[in-house]
C-alpha cells in the first residue's frame, strides 16, 4: 500500500478546515494559535529587545510636563478653531457688504446669509437647499443673490421653519420676466442705454429673448432684471451676459439672444437672501 506524504496530510486538512463553516472551526483556533505562538515566543521576545535597542523609548515626561503638553494642545486647538470661525465671519462680513451697496443706495436692507446644504436636478437648472427657513425672516419669492448683484434665483412657494429651497432662474417654473440688455462698456456709465426685453428659461439652462436686429446688441452684454411682479431687492440685479446673437428662421426680421446666467448653482455654497417682508417683533 503506498503511503501518503506527511505534507499532502497537512494541505488536505488545511483545505478541508477552510471549506467547514466558521462557526465550526472558532471555538479551535484560539488554542490552535496558542499551540503555534509558543515557540515563536522566544524569536518574538529576542526581535523587541534588538527593536527597543536600536530606538529606545521616549523618556516618561513628569507630571508637570505632561499637564503643559496637554494644556499647549487644547490651546491650539483653540487657536485654529477661532481663526477657522473667524475667517468664515469675515467672508459673510464681505457678502453682506458687497450685497447692500453704499449707503447712499436707499433704505435698509434686511439679509439673511445661507449656506447650501442639498442640491435638487430641476427642469433646467439646479435648485439648492439651504439652511434659513421662516424663523429666519425669510418668505416665498425672495431672491438669493452672490457678489453683491449676481442673482441665482428665488425661494420656491414652501418655506419651512429652518430650511428653503432656492430655484435658479434658468428653471423653466420661474417662468416669463422683463429684463433689459445694457451695452458691456457702459456698465459703469450712470445713464447706461437700456434695451428692455422678455426673458424665458428654455430648459438646458439658458435665458432666451427676443429683440429687434436693428437694435444694438452684442455678445458680452450685461443683463440685468426690471420685473414689476419681483421683490424690490431683487431689482437691477445681474441676471447673466448675453451669450449668442442669432436671427429668427420664422420672423427674418426678428433676431434671438441667448443669455447664459452668471450664477452656476452646481458651484455655490453660500449665497445671501434679500428679505422683502417687514420685520416681526
Amino acid at each position: 500500500m503506498r503511503r501518503i506524504p506527511p505534507l499532502a496530510l497537512v494541505v488536505s486538512l488545511v483545505v478541508l478546515l477552510g471549506l467547514c463553516p466558521t462557526r465550526w472551526i472558532a471555538p479551535l483556533t484560539g488554542d490552535l494559535s496558542a499551540v503555534v505562538w509558543v515557540p515563536l515566543a522566544p524569536l518574538s521576545h529576542a526581535a523587541t529587545t534588538v527593536r527597543l535597542w536600536l530606538r529606545p523609548r521616549p523618556v516618561a515626561t513628569t507630571g508637570d510636563d505632561a499637564t503643559a503638553a496637554v494644556e499647549r494642545d487644547y490651546y491650539r486647538g483653540l487657536w485654529h478653531a477661532e481663526r477657522i470661525q473667524t475667517e468664515a465671519l469675515e467672508k459673510k462680513l464681505s457678502l453682506y457688504e458687497r450685497t447692500i451697496g453704499p449707503p447712499s443706495s436707499g433704505g435698509a436692507v434686511r439679509l439673511a446669509s445661507a449656506t447650501v446644504i442639498g442640491r435638487i436636478a430641476g427642469s433646467g437648472g439646479v435648485a439648492l437647499r439651504v439652511n434659513v427657513g421662516s424663523q429666519h425672516g425669510v418668505t416665498a419669492g425672495d431672491v438669493a443673490v452672490i457678489d453683491g448683484d449676481a442673482l441665482v434665483g428665488r425661494l420656491a412657494p414652501e418655506v419651512a421653519a429652518v430650511s428653503s429651497l432656492v430655484i435658479s432662474i434658468a428653471d423653466r417654473s420661474i417662468g416669463r420676466f422683463d429684463g433689459y440688455i445694457t451695452p458691456a462698456a457702459q456698465e459703469r456709465s450712470h445713464r447706461p442705454s437700456a434695451l428692455a426685453v422678455q426673458l424665458l428659461p428654455d430648459g438646458s439652462g439658458s435665458l432666451r429673448a427676443d429683440v429687434d436686429l436693428s437694435a444694438a446688441v452684442s455678445v458680452g452684454d450685461a443683463v440685468r432684471l426690471k420685473d414689476a411682479s419681483w421683490p424690490p431687492g431683487a431689482q437691477g440685479m445681474r441676471v447673466g451676459r448675453v451669450a449668442e446673437v442669432r436671427r429668427k428662421d420664422a420672423q427674418p426680421l426678428r433676431g434671438e439672444v441667448v443669455v447664459q446666467p452668471t450664477t452656476d448653482p452646481a458651484l455655490i455654497g453660500e449665497v445671501v437672501i434679500k428679505l422683502s417682508a417687514e420685520k416681526r417683533p
